[in-house]
Protein backbone atom coordinates (compact mmCIF):
# COMPACT_ATOMS: atom_id res chain seq x y z
CA UNK A 1 0.00 0.00 0.00
CA UNK A 2 1.18 3.35 -0.88
CA UNK A 3 0.58 7.04 -1.52
CA UNK A 4 1.07 9.87 -3.36
CA UNK A 5 3.19 12.46 -3.18
CA UNK A 6 2.36 15.53 -5.67
CA UNK A 7 4.15 18.75 -3.65
CA UNK A 8 6.22 21.90 -4.72
CA UNK A 9 8.87 20.71 -2.40
CA UNK A 10 10.04 17.43 -0.88
CA UNK A 11 10.92 16.82 2.16
CA UNK A 12 12.62 14.41 4.28
CA UNK A 13 10.04 14.54 6.83
CA UNK A 14 6.86 13.60 4.46
CA UNK A 15 8.90 10.31 3.94
CA UNK A 16 9.10 9.78 7.74
CA UNK A 17 6.12 10.35 8.05
CA UNK A 18 4.91 7.88 5.86
CA UNK A 19 6.96 5.26 7.06
CA UNK A 20 5.58 6.03 10.59
CA UNK A 21 2.25 4.63 8.91
CA UNK A 22 3.81 2.11 7.53
CA UNK A 23 3.47 2.42 4.08
CA UNK A 24 5.39 0.76 1.23
CA UNK A 25 5.64 3.27 -1.23
CA UNK A 26 5.18 6.42 -2.63
CA UNK A 27 4.44 8.02 -6.01
CA UNK A 28 6.34 11.05 -6.92
CA UNK A 29 5.79 13.44 -9.92
CA UNK A 30 8.86 15.82 -9.89
CA UNK A 31 6.97 17.95 -12.95
CA UNK A 32 5.85 19.99 -10.01
CA UNK A 33 9.33 21.26 -8.90
CA UNK A 34 10.87 24.34 -9.95
CA UNK A 35 13.99 24.03 -8.98
CA UNK A 36 14.95 27.79 -7.78
CA UNK A 37 13.39 28.63 -11.47
CA UNK A 38 10.28 30.24 -12.44
CA UNK A 39 8.67 28.02 -15.15
CA UNK A 40 8.18 31.05 -17.87
CA UNK A 41 11.82 31.74 -17.83
CA UNK A 42 13.64 27.98 -17.93
CA UNK A 43 10.70 25.86 -18.37
CA UNK A 44 9.92 22.38 -17.09
CA UNK A 45 11.53 20.66 -14.88
CA UNK A 46 13.88 17.77 -16.80
CA UNK A 47 12.25 18.82 -20.30
CA UNK A 48 13.08 22.65 -20.62
CA UNK A 49 11.00 25.51 -22.44
CA UNK A 50 7.80 23.84 -24.08
CA UNK A 51 8.39 22.92 -27.17
CA UNK A 52 11.85 22.98 -27.43
CA UNK A 53 13.20 19.21 -26.02
CA UNK A 54 16.73 19.04 -26.74
CA UNK A 55 17.22 15.93 -23.97
CA UNK A 56 16.83 15.31 -20.14
CA UNK A 57 18.59 18.94 -18.70
CA UNK A 58 20.80 17.08 -16.34
CA UNK A 59 21.39 19.73 -13.63
CA UNK A 60 17.67 18.78 -12.69
CA UNK A 61 18.95 15.33 -12.00
CA UNK A 62 20.68 16.40 -8.42
CA UNK A 63 17.41 17.48 -6.26
CA UNK A 64 15.89 13.97 -7.69
CA UNK A 65 18.69 12.09 -6.63
CA UNK A 66 18.59 13.85 -3.38
CA UNK A 67 14.57 13.78 -3.19
CA UNK A 68 14.97 8.88 -3.84
CA UNK A 69 18.11 9.06 -0.71
CA UNK A 70 15.49 10.95 1.27
CA UNK A 71 13.31 7.91 0.11
CA UNK A 72 15.77 5.28 0.61
CA UNK A 73 16.95 6.34 4.15
CA UNK A 74 13.61 6.33 5.20
CA UNK A 75 13.19 2.24 3.75
CA UNK A 76 10.31 3.60 1.47
CA UNK A 77 10.35 2.68 -2.47
CA UNK A 78 9.28 5.21 -5.25
CA UNK A 79 7.40 4.89 -8.58
CA UNK A 80 8.46 7.96 -10.59
CA UNK A 81 5.55 9.40 -12.58
CA UNK A 82 5.16 12.42 -15.10
CA UNK A 83 2.72 14.98 -15.67
CA UNK A 84 4.56 16.55 -18.32
CA UNK A 85 6.32 15.08 -21.90
CA UNK A 86 7.65 16.57 -24.91
CA UNK A 87 4.20 17.66 -26.81
CA UNK A 88 2.31 16.86 -23.55
CA UNK A 89 2.76 19.56 -20.87
CA UNK A 90 1.02 19.52 -17.57
CA UNK A 91 -2.34 22.09 -17.99
CA UNK A 92 -1.39 24.08 -14.79
CA UNK A 93 1.95 25.30 -16.25
CA UNK A 94 0.15 26.00 -19.61
CA UNK A 95 -2.23 28.30 -19.02
CA UNK A 96 -5.17 25.68 -17.50
CA UNK A 97 -4.82 23.95 -21.21
CA UNK A 98 -3.71 20.45 -21.16
CA UNK A 99 -1.45 20.03 -24.71
CA UNK A 100 -1.92 17.02 -26.57
CA UNK A 101 0.42 17.52 -29.57
CA UNK A 102 2.08 14.03 -28.33
CA UNK A 103 -0.83 12.36 -29.61
CA UNK A 104 -1.36 13.95 -32.74
CA UNK A 105 2.47 13.98 -33.77
CA UNK A 106 4.78 10.93 -33.87
CA UNK A 107 7.86 13.41 -33.46
CA UNK A 108 6.64 14.48 -30.12
CA UNK A 109 6.68 10.82 -28.86
CA UNK A 110 10.12 10.32 -30.04
CA UNK A 111 10.60 13.29 -27.90
CA UNK A 112 9.07 11.63 -24.98
CA UNK A 113 10.89 8.04 -25.51
CA UNK A 114 14.27 9.52 -26.03
CA UNK A 115 13.46 11.60 -22.36
CA UNK A 116 12.51 8.12 -20.53
CA UNK A 117 15.15 6.36 -21.96
CA UNK A 118 17.39 9.42 -21.20
CA UNK A 119 16.20 9.41 -17.69
CA UNK A 120 15.99 5.63 -16.90
CA UNK A 121 19.84 5.61 -17.73
CA UNK A 122 20.72 8.06 -15.18
CA UNK A 123 18.55 6.33 -12.37
CA UNK A 124 18.63 2.84 -13.48
CA UNK A 125 20.30 0.79 -9.62
CA UNK A 126 18.76 3.44 -7.68
CA UNK A 127 17.76 1.51 -4.42
CA UNK A 128 14.57 3.43 -3.68
CA UNK A 129 13.38 3.18 -7.46
CA UNK A 130 11.24 0.47 -8.07
CA UNK A 131 8.56 1.71 -11.46
CA UNK A 132 8.80 4.27 -14.24
CA UNK A 133 5.11 5.08 -14.61
CA UNK A 134 5.37 6.71 -18.01
CA UNK A 135 2.81 9.14 -18.10
CA UNK A 136 0.06 10.16 -15.52
CA UNK A 137 -3.39 9.75 -16.84
CA UNK A 138 -3.00 9.85 -20.79
CA UNK A 139 -5.79 11.30 -22.62
CA UNK A 140 -5.35 10.40 -26.33
CA UNK A 141 -9.16 10.20 -26.56
CA UNK A 142 -9.35 14.04 -26.47
CA UNK A 143 -7.72 14.45 -30.47
CA UNK A 144 -9.95 14.11 -33.14
CA UNK A 145 -11.48 11.30 -34.05
CA UNK A 146 -12.56 12.06 -30.42
CA UNK A 147 -14.23 9.24 -28.08
CA UNK A 148 -17.07 10.91 -26.34
CA UNK A 149 -18.04 8.62 -23.26
CA UNK A 150 -16.03 5.73 -21.84
CA UNK A 151 -19.17 4.82 -19.78
CA UNK A 152 -21.77 4.56 -22.96
CA UNK A 153 -19.54 4.95 -26.05
CA UNK A 154 -18.04 1.64 -27.77
CA UNK A 155 -14.35 1.64 -27.14
CA UNK A 156 -13.78 -1.03 -29.60
CA UNK A 157 -15.20 1.18 -32.36
CA UNK A 158 -13.26 4.15 -31.23
CA UNK A 159 -10.08 2.27 -31.18
CA UNK A 160 -10.34 0.52 -34.57
CA UNK A 161 -10.45 4.36 -36.16
CA UNK A 162 -7.33 5.55 -34.56
CA UNK A 163 -4.68 1.80 -34.17
CA UNK A 164 -1.40 2.72 -35.46
CA UNK A 165 -1.77 6.54 -35.49
CA UNK A 166 0.06 8.70 -32.54
CA UNK A 167 -3.49 8.31 -30.62
CA UNK A 168 -2.52 4.95 -30.40
CA UNK A 169 -1.60 4.54 -27.02
CA UNK A 170 -0.44 1.18 -26.65
CA UNK A 171 1.61 1.39 -29.59
CA UNK A 172 3.36 4.55 -27.73
CA UNK A 173 3.33 2.03 -24.88
CA UNK A 174 5.45 -0.95 -26.95
CA UNK A 175 7.94 2.02 -28.06
CA UNK A 176 9.01 3.21 -24.76
CA UNK A 177 9.15 -0.04 -22.86
CA UNK A 178 11.85 -1.33 -25.66
CA UNK A 179 13.72 2.25 -25.53
CA UNK A 180 13.65 1.63 -21.47
CA UNK A 181 14.97 -1.93 -21.34
CA UNK A 182 17.87 -0.95 -23.89
CA UNK A 183 19.36 1.19 -20.65
CA UNK A 184 17.51 -0.25 -17.99
CA UNK A 185 16.70 -4.36 -17.87
CA UNK A 186 15.36 -4.13 -14.41
CA UNK A 187 12.84 -1.96 -12.92
CA UNK A 188 9.26 -1.91 -13.40
CA UNK A 189 7.27 0.16 -16.16
CA UNK A 190 4.03 1.03 -14.89
CA UNK A 191 1.41 2.06 -17.69
CA UNK A 192 -1.62 3.79 -17.24
CA UNK A 193 -4.92 3.27 -19.34
CA UNK A 194 -6.41 5.86 -21.11
CA UNK A 195 -8.60 8.34 -20.70
CA UNK A 196 -7.17 9.70 -17.62
CA UNK A 197 -6.74 6.36 -16.27
CA UNK A 198 -10.23 5.17 -16.41
CA UNK A 199 -10.86 1.81 -15.35
CA UNK A 200 -13.36 1.23 -17.90
CA UNK A 201 -9.43 2.09 -20.72
CA UNK A 202 -9.15 -1.57 -20.14
CA UNK A 203 -10.97 -2.86 -22.85
CA UNK A 204 -8.73 -1.12 -25.24
CA UNK A 205 -5.14 -1.92 -23.46
CA UNK A 206 -2.90 -4.05 -25.02
CA UNK A 207 -0.05 -6.00 -22.52
CA UNK A 208 3.33 -5.32 -23.41
CA UNK A 209 5.91 -8.43 -24.14
CA UNK A 210 8.03 -7.52 -20.52
CA UNK A 211 7.69 -9.71 -17.31
CA UNK A 212 8.06 -6.38 -15.53
CA UNK A 213 5.74 -4.43 -16.11
CA UNK A 214 2.79 -3.45 -14.20
CA UNK A 215 -1.08 -1.53 -15.08
CA UNK A 216 -2.63 0.58 -13.46
CA UNK A 217 -5.87 2.94 -13.68
CA UNK A 218 -6.99 5.79 -11.13
CA UNK A 219 -10.64 5.10 -8.86
CA UNK A 220 -12.35 8.78 -8.50
CA UNK A 221 -15.35 7.39 -9.87
CA UNK A 222 -18.56 8.50 -9.61
CA UNK A 223 -16.91 12.12 -10.13
CA UNK A 224 -20.16 14.11 -9.03
CA UNK A 225 -19.71 12.62 -5.76
CA UNK A 226 -16.05 12.54 -5.21
CA UNK A 227 -15.26 16.00 -6.62
CA UNK A 228 -15.02 18.97 -3.77
CA UNK A 229 -18.04 20.80 -6.28
CA UNK A 230 -20.34 18.29 -5.36
CA UNK A 231 -21.42 20.48 -1.83
CA UNK A 232 -24.09 17.88 -0.86
CA UNK A 233 -26.25 17.12 -3.91
CA UNK A 234 -24.72 13.91 -4.37
CA UNK A 235 -24.77 10.83 -1.44
CA UNK A 236 -22.93 7.94 -1.31
CA UNK A 237 -24.60 5.85 -1.46
CA UNK A 238 -27.06 6.55 -3.53
CA UNK A 239 -28.38 7.36 -7.22
CA UNK A 240 -25.34 9.32 -9.14
CA UNK A 241 -24.83 10.49 -12.67
CA UNK A 242 -21.93 8.47 -14.10
CA UNK A 243 -19.70 8.98 -17.25
CA UNK A 244 -18.35 12.12 -19.32
CA UNK A 245 -22.02 13.89 -20.17
CA UNK A 246 -22.18 15.27 -16.41
CA UNK A 247 -25.48 15.77 -14.67
CA UNK A 248 -26.93 14.13 -17.50
CA UNK A 249 -25.34 11.13 -17.60
CA UNK A 250 -27.10 8.32 -16.88
CA UNK A 251 -27.47 7.86 -13.41
CA UNK A 252 -26.53 4.47 -11.60
CA UNK A 253 -27.43 3.50 -7.62
CA UNK A 254 -23.93 3.03 -6.21
CA UNK A 255 -22.91 0.86 -3.25
CA UNK A 256 -19.84 -1.44 -2.41
CA UNK A 257 -21.82 -3.88 -4.73
CA UNK A 258 -22.01 -1.62 -7.63
CA UNK A 259 -18.77 -0.59 -6.87
CA UNK A 260 -16.89 -3.83 -7.34
CA UNK A 261 -19.39 -4.02 -11.11
CA UNK A 262 -18.00 -0.87 -11.81
CA UNK A 263 -14.16 -2.33 -11.32
CA UNK A 264 -15.16 -6.01 -13.43
CA UNK A 265 -13.50 -4.37 -16.72
CA UNK A 266 -10.38 -4.52 -14.85
CA UNK A 267 -10.74 -8.38 -13.93
CA UNK A 268 -12.01 -9.40 -17.19
CA UNK A 269 -9.02 -8.14 -18.96
CA UNK A 270 -6.85 -9.73 -16.30
CA UNK A 271 -8.82 -13.10 -17.12
CA UNK A 272 -8.52 -12.49 -20.53
CA UNK A 273 -5.09 -12.11 -20.87
CA UNK A 274 -3.47 -14.25 -17.80
CA UNK A 275 -2.31 -11.03 -16.01
CA UNK A 276 -2.08 -11.62 -12.43
CA UNK A 277 -3.50 -8.99 -9.83
CA UNK A 278 0.12 -8.41 -8.14
CA UNK A 279 0.97 -7.00 -11.71
CA UNK A 280 -2.21 -4.21 -11.42
CA UNK A 281 -2.33 -0.65 -9.51
CA UNK A 282 -4.80 1.64 -8.41
CA UNK A 283 -2.30 4.39 -8.75
CA UNK A 284 -4.67 7.19 -7.19
CA UNK A 285 -7.90 6.82 -5.59
CA UNK A 286 -9.76 8.62 -2.86
CA UNK A 287 -12.31 11.73 -2.74
CA UNK A 288 -13.17 15.15 -1.73
CA UNK A 289 -12.74 14.73 2.11
CA UNK A 290 -15.60 16.56 3.14
CA UNK A 291 -18.48 14.95 1.02
CA UNK A 292 -21.03 13.22 2.88
CA UNK A 293 -20.38 9.39 2.71
CA UNK A 294 -17.32 10.09 2.15
CA UNK A 295 -16.42 7.42 4.87
CA UNK A 296 -18.39 4.82 3.35
CA UNK A 297 -17.35 5.56 -0.19
CA UNK A 298 -13.47 4.83 1.15
CA UNK A 299 -14.74 1.24 3.35
CA UNK A 300 -16.25 0.14 0.61
CA UNK A 301 -13.60 0.85 -2.06
CA UNK A 302 -10.61 0.08 0.15
CA UNK A 303 -12.60 -3.42 0.65
CA UNK A 304 -13.22 -4.53 -3.29
CA UNK A 305 -9.86 -3.54 -3.91
CA UNK A 306 -8.37 -5.58 -1.38
CA UNK A 307 -10.55 -8.16 -2.16
CA UNK A 308 -9.38 -7.99 -5.71
CA UNK A 309 -5.78 -7.94 -4.36
CA UNK A 310 -4.34 -5.04 -6.13
CA UNK A 311 -1.82 -2.16 -5.44
CA UNK A 312 -3.07 0.64 -4.16
CA UNK A 313 -2.08 4.12 -3.35
CA UNK A 314 -4.18 6.96 -2.26
CA UNK A 315 -4.70 10.57 -3.07
CA UNK A 316 -2.47 12.32 -1.42
CA UNK A 317 -0.49 12.76 1.60
CA UNK A 318 -0.11 15.91 3.50
CA UNK A 319 0.11 17.97 0.51
CA UNK A 320 1.37 21.62 0.64
CA UNK A 321 -1.57 23.76 -0.64
CA UNK A 322 -5.09 22.20 -1.00
CA UNK A 323 -6.02 20.42 2.00
CA UNK A 324 -9.59 19.00 0.97
CA UNK A 325 -7.82 15.47 0.67
CA UNK A 326 -5.91 15.57 3.62
CA UNK A 327 -7.48 12.55 5.23
CA UNK A 328 -6.01 12.84 8.22
CA UNK A 329 -7.99 15.93 9.18
CA UNK A 330 -10.99 13.73 8.73
CA UNK A 331 -14.30 14.81 7.41
CA UNK A 332 -14.93 18.44 9.60
CA UNK A 333 -14.01 21.85 8.60
CA UNK A 334 -10.68 22.92 8.17
CA UNK A 335 -9.24 23.68 11.84
CA UNK A 336 -8.98 26.79 13.02
CA UNK A 337 -5.12 28.23 12.63
CA UNK A 338 -4.66 25.86 9.54
CA UNK A 339 -3.70 28.33 7.10
CA UNK A 340 -1.83 30.31 9.53
CA UNK A 341 0.54 27.26 9.22
CA UNK A 342 0.84 27.18 6.32
CA UNK A 343 1.66 31.45 5.91
CA UNK A 344 4.29 30.54 8.49
CA UNK A 345 5.94 28.04 5.70
CA UNK A 346 5.42 25.19 7.77
CA UNK A 347 6.27 21.98 5.74
CA UNK A 348 3.05 19.96 7.17
CA UNK A 349 0.71 22.59 8.61
CA UNK A 350 -1.80 20.07 9.47
CA UNK A 351 0.23 18.18 11.49
CA UNK A 352 -0.64 19.58 14.88
CA UNK A 353 -4.12 19.48 14.14
CA UNK A 354 -4.52 15.60 13.08
CA UNK A 355 -6.28 12.93 15.53
CA UNK A 356 -7.32 9.76 14.91
CA UNK A 357 -10.65 9.60 12.17
CA UNK A 358 -12.69 6.91 10.65
CA UNK A 359 -11.66 8.22 6.98
CA UNK A 360 -8.04 8.45 7.61
CA UNK A 361 -8.21 4.59 9.34
CA UNK A 362 -10.66 3.38 6.17
CA UNK A 363 -7.61 4.21 4.14
CA UNK A 364 -4.81 2.97 5.44
CA UNK A 365 -6.40 -0.33 6.66
CA UNK A 366 -4.42 -3.16 5.58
Amino acid sequence: MGTNFFNYVEKAERFKAAKELKLDFVRLAPNKWLNGRKVENRGDYFLGRPGKFKGLIKEDLPLLLDVLNKANQEGLKVILTMLSLPGNRWRQHNGGVQERMIWKDFKFQDQAISFWSQLAAALKGHPALVGYNIKNEPSPEHVKPRYSDWFTSDYGKWYEKIKGTPADLNLFYRKVVQAIRKVDSHTSIILDSGFYGTPWAFKILEPVDDDNVLYSFHMYEPYLFTNHKNKGQYLYPGSIPTGEKGKSSPKVPWDKEFMAHFLRPVRKWQEKHKIPSTKILVGEFGLFRKNKGAVQYIKDLVSVLKEYGWHRAFYSFREEEWDGMDYELGTGPTPPGYWTEVEKGNPFPGKKFYKPNPLFQAIIQR
